[in-house]
């Protein structure tokens, strides 16, 4: 796996000399207020506009996603304003290069190297968690290589219905708080499908589900997610958390489940 360098933010405040004695200390008191309201500054800065310099995540899962979306621009959308120094921006689009060949990749780890961002007008979204999944090392078969939302949660789900080792687990999003490298994934019919018998609730799955992102990090309220096909790129979404770190409502997006990453 090709290693990146991550993403570095330097910022460098200026300190005055250090006092030679007490006797110095009058003299220099306006040297030192700078000092203060300068240091005060920067530590506000890194707290405002520190989201796009902080560290990789040290999941592989989430750190295979972060790469891709750190290499295509860092097309970001939060939801409801800010969040720690985040701020809707967009990315490479999937018809420029070298996105577009790189759907072609993506869509590859499918069996369809022939589609990618100019000649091909189909969804990638799930192409992209498939790539994301076989490039950090995990089996197909305990992550299926299908291109399509739908199809690889109902195999999660049938996986999960057969017992043995459990690689992924499906959540209701009021049952559990996501982590880097699981997913979160909307669709039609909501939860629904957690209390309904087994084969209505494979069938909800698979039918409804309408999108999963990779799970990056959790913290200041929001869940940090990474997709693709999201603004037409690969896209950081930033989702409010309520205080137990499960997801909240967010306008537009009905929460299907979320898939937890169980394997290391």
């Amino acid at each position: 796996m090709n290693i990146d360098c991550p993403f570095v933010d330097v910022r460098v405040c200026w300190q005055p000399p250090a006092l030679r004695s007490s006797h110095a200390f009058g003299p220099r008191l306006p040297a030192i207020l700078l000092l203060v309201l300068t240091l005060a500054a920067c530590g506000s800065a890194q707290r405002s506009g520190g989201g796009y310099a902080d560290r990789p995540p040290s999941d592989r899962v989430a750190y295979t996603a972060w790469q891709e979306w750190t290499r295509f621009g860092r097309s970001t959308v939060v939801y409801g304003g800010q969040a720690a120094g985040y701020t809707n921006r967009s990315g490479v689009s999937e018809r420029s290069e070298p996105l577009a060949s790189k759907i072609g990749d993506y869509w590859g780890s499918c069996g369809h190297p022939d589609w990618n961002g100019r000649t091909s007008s189909k969804p990638w979204s799930g192409a992209f968690v498939a790539w994301v999944m076989a490039h950090s090392g995990i089996p197909a078969g305990d992550f299926p290589r299908d291109g399509r939302h739908g199809g690889y949660l109902a195999a999660l789900y049938d996986h999960e219905h057969r017992g043995g080792r459990l690689a992924f687990a499906l959540h209701a999003p009021n049952e559990y708080a996501p982590k880097p490298g699981d997913l979160v994934c909307t669709g039609t019919a909501g939860p629904t499908w957690r209390h309904a018998d087994s084969r209505t609730a494979r069938r909800r799955i698979d039918n409804t589900a309408s999108h999963c992102d990779i799970v990056t990090d959790v913290r200041g309220g929001y869940v940090q997610a990474i997709g693709g096909n999201v603004k037409n790129s690969v896209t950081m979404s930033l989702y409010p958390v309520d205080s137990r770190g499960r997801l909240a409502p967010v306008a537009g997006k009905t929460w299907l489940l979320v898939v937890e990453k169980r394997v290391s």
